[in-house]
């Protein structure tokens, strides 16, 4: 529903058009009493003829007025309109000197049909209406049905359909202009309720964003505490591989590897590496690996070790087991020498 199409627009309308037709109607019954009193009084048929018409004009316009009464809005407008285009053509064929008056019908229709109209129909009656407008000049140019009125009559009585007429013209342009300011208020508000949307928009995005940053920093922060974390592990991991695998200098030759607790595959790997870089690191020529607080020395064990001193003796230094006893000696008995 558009800001034009909503209840109250609709209603708005329905007045509009019912007061148009009241005027209307009050215009008719002013052209048929004076058209009538001027046709008796001066013997005039075509003056009857108009009063007639006017009366007809009259009754349609006052079953336009029953029809939107009935909601049947575009009835009544259509009725109206063609009860006008109809009385133009009517005043141009009994009254040819008043074509400069008649010819304002078409123009009215499209002043009525105006705003209630979609733009397609309403091209169609501009259409209408200009193909009208020709027909009417060329009725009121070619067409002499009676004898032309005095301008003892036809003056005052152009003065008074003039009179009578232009109130009507008047309230249509009123009616269209209210209808602009009502359009150009609803617009404006509409704008200002967009406006007002788009602010608590804005400050929607603006509060997102911020929390999004404040998002994106905590995260930030955790992930270096994180990795302070993870550093601090590895060192502390690193301090306590030294320590499972301590290697004490004797003299500037002689190394010892007092080995404490069980010996794992990982734990075998740490001794291989920190033998091999001690005795790079410092030119010793002797390794003792001390196996005394080691409970369990079996095949895996014995094995890793044989490896162990394979790798140092490739460095030109000799490795020596230590601490070996009786229970375990078989399983070691070639690791040393």
């Amino acid at each position: 529903m558009t800001a034009l199409d909503t209840p109250a627009h609709r209603f708005q309308a329905h007045v509009y058009l019912h007061q148009f037709l009241l005027w209307a109607a009050l215009a008719a019954v002013a052209a048929s009493i004076a058209f009538f009193t001027g046709g008796f009084l001066l013997n005039a048929l075509p003056l009857i003829i108009l009063a007639i018409g006017a009366i007809a004009l009259l009754a349609l316009e006052l079953f336009a007025m029953w029809l939107n009464r009935q909601a049947k809005q575009s009835a009544a407008i259509y009725t109206v309109s063609s009860a006008i285009a109809g009385y133009s053509i009517l005043i141009t064929l009994v009254v040819p000197d008043l074509l400069p008056l008649s010819i304002l019908g078409p123009m009215v229709v499209i002043a009525i049909v105006f705003p209630y109209l979609d733009r397609i129909t309403l091209l169609g009656f501009g259409i209408g209406a200009v193909v009208l407008s020709v027909i009417i000049a060329a009725l009121g140019v070619y067409v002499r049905l009676f004898e032309p009125l005095p301008f003892a009559v036809l003056n005052p009585l152009l003065i008074l359909l003039v009179a009578i007429s232009m109130p009507v013209i008047m309230l249509l342009f009123w009616h269209n202009y209210q209808r602009i300011v009502d359009a150009l208020q609803q617009s404006e508000q509409s704008n200002r309720a967009l406006q007002a949307i788009r602010e608590r928009l804005e400050e929607e995005v603006a509060k997102r964003t911020s929390d999004l940053q404040q998002a994106v920093q905590t995260l930030e922060q955790r992930f270096i505490e994180q990795q302070n974390l993870r550093r601090a592990l590895e060192q502390q991991r690193e301090v306590i591989r030294g320590l499972s695998v301590p290697i004490l200098p004797v003299t500037n030759d002689i190394l010892v590897m007092p080995l404490i607790g069980e010996v794992d595959h990982e734990r075998l790997t740490e001794v291989s590496r920190r033998a091999l870089t001690a005795i790079a690191q410092t030119g010793a020529r002797n390794l003792f690996i001390d196996i005394t607080a080691v409970p369990v020395v079996d095949e895996e064990v014995a094995n890793g070790l044989i490896t162990v001193f394979q790798a140092v003796r490739l460095l030109g230094a000799q490795v020596s087991l230590v601490g070996v006893r009786p229970e375990v000696s078989p399983v070691s008995g070639d690791g040393g020498h």
